[in-house]
């Protein structure tokens, strides 16, 4: 089939735009609704007859053009579960009875997500769904989603992070970075899922123009980042907003990421853009979906969408494959951490929760449109603090890998061995060199220990650190009551005594050799 005629199908469809800008044609297989969703529409045609076709089609174009992408896949997807299960060609009362048959009370969620859209249907007027279907839908009364169930059970691979995990994850890309084996916008967008919780749809969603700084009355200087809302009735793309404070470690991390940005765009446009443009370029750009453009009326037409912003699975796959290169571990798996956006989210809501906040406030911390999704989080208050103890630290010491440094025999075989300066002391005496040449405001010796440039000495008085830090916890739970506050050196303690064993398995071959 030549263009023009391929050209000559299309203009003869019907085409209809979604709420993200997108053009999609009626009878097409599938329909790109913005940059993250395709509905496969075409499976559902295949097994429904032709007048029945046409009225799901037409509800589905209504909800396509006036609801969200993500709604209006789980319809599709809901919708052909029950043709699949049933081997229906149509909707009728036996066909909901029979799929309502084969779910579960756990699953039964499954039904209630097409019930809204099966009455939208009637009420449209479109053939395909009879008053009798409309009377036993209303007649049923079904259990909504079970809400919140790995975060209940602190699941190990779904659910929130432990207080170790996350600060391995937070401490492993940054050492990662330092080392060269992440770039900075593998750290940016790393550090600023972890620190801030947001949906990956509000990662990727992030322009050049939301990384802030202001000062206040008293002229402090404070950082924020302008993120954009989601998952609200009848928003388009970037049509509302929530500002989220940060440090300013983080702040000068994304600063960097969009610096990059704009040099890079620099370097690939052809023409030249004013200051206010380049603001309006994508923090986290797909660099491969960015198409050669002549002009900036161009361009300017691209910013105003999604298009230039990476895919929101993207997020989860970069925090991913950067856990992996930073060699992350997880301290209750023994296994490589396993991260997604979603755990930083629920980790978020979990720490908030455990500091005594209520379900009003972690509502607004995690950007919910209502509480009932919040109330998860202090009905049944996890607790990740465990006790730690001399034999615990020890066997949770080798999973954590939270030791980054390189232990040496002696004080002359480390890197800088020669320099008294680099010298690490606790209690007068020496435990270990520093190998870095900058400068470091780090209150030695605790922070050392989980620090890359660390070299601790075989004959160090490790054991000592140990005891200390052990004792201080204890001290701290008694005096505060708080777990969480006495937690705070937790990863410092896994991290001697991790050094601890290595020394011992150094001795036995040194012994042996």
């Amino acid at each position: 089939m030549s263009d023009i005629q391929s050209s000559t199908i299309v203009a003869t469809k019907k085409s209809y735009q979604s709420k993200a800008g997108y053009t999609f044609y009626e009878d097409d297989s599938h329909w790109q609704l913005n940059k993250n969703i395709t509905v496969q529409v075409g499976a559902v045609r295949e097994l429904l007859k032709s007048d029945v076709w046409k009225g799901y089609e037409k509800t589905l174009i209504h909800y396509a053009t006036n609801l969200s992408a993500a709604h209006t896949r789980n319809l599709c997807s809901s919708f052909l579960r029950i043709l699949r299960n049933t081997g229906a060609s149509e909707i009728s009362e036996s066909t909901l009875i029979n799929y309502r048959s084969t779910l579960t009370p756990e699953t039964e969620w499954h039904l209630g997500v097409i019930k809204g859209f099966m009455k939208k249907w009637h009420l449209l007027g479109y053939a395909g769904i009879s008053d009798e279907i409309i009377e036993l839908l209303n007649g049923w009364s079904l259990k909504g989603n079970i809400k919140g169930d790995v975060v209940k059970r602190l699941d190990p691979l779904q659910g929130p992070l432990s207080d170790l995990e996350l600060q391995g994850f937070n401490e492993g890309i940054v050492q990662a970075y330092e080392k060269g084996k992440i770039s900075i916008s593998d750290l940016a967008i790393g550090l600023i899922t972890s620190n801030t919780g947001r949906r990956q749809i509000q990662i990727s969603h992030l322009k050049v123009k939301d990384v802030l700084w202001n000062k206040n009355q008293k002229g402090e200087v404070y950082y924020i980042v302008n993120v954009p809302r989601a998952k609200q009735r009848n928003a388009t793309f970037r049509s509302s907003f929530k500002q989220f404070a940060i440090t300013n470690e983080l702040w000068t991390v994304l600063n960097a990421q969009a610096s990059l940005v704009t040099n890079r765009f620099k370097q690939y446009l052809s023409f030249e853009l004013q200051g206010t443009d380049f603001l309006e370029l994508p923090l986290f750009p797909d660099w491969d979906a960015i198409p050669k453009m002549e002009s900036p009326r161009e361009l300017r037409a691209l910013l105003d969408s999604d298009r230039l912003h990476i895919p929101a699975a993207r997020v989860t796959e970069d925090i991913k494959r950067i856990s992996v290169d930073a060699g992350i571990n997880s301290e209750r798996t023994g296994d490589f951490l396993h991260v997604t956006s979603k755990r930083f989210r629920y980790t978020t809501g979990t720490r908030a929760a455990r500091e005594g906040l209520g379900v009003m406030v972690i509502a607004e911390l995690l950007d919910h449109a209502d509480t009932q999704n919040a109330h998860v989080y202090i009905e049944n208050i996890p607790e990740h603090v465990a006790k730690l103890d001399q034999a615990v630290g020890h066997q949770l010491a080798p999973y954590a890998q939270a030791f980054a440094g390189v232990l040496v025999d002696t004080e002359a075989d480390a890197s800088r061995g020669g320099d008294i300066n680099s010298r690490i002391k606790a209690d007068g005496k020496g435990i270990g060199t520093c190998g870095s040449h900058g400068f470091c405001g780090a209150n030695v010796p605790i922070p050392c220990y989980t620090c890359m440039h660390f070299q601790p000495w075989l004959d160090g008085p490790h054991q000592l650190v140990y005891d200390e830090l052990i004792a201080d916890r204890e001290r701290m739970i008694e005096v505060t009551g708080d777990r969480t506050i006495a937690a705070i050196n937790d990863r410092s303690i896994l991290a001697v005594a991790n050094v601890i064993q290595l020394c011992a398995k150094r001795r036995a071959e040194l012994a042996n050799g």
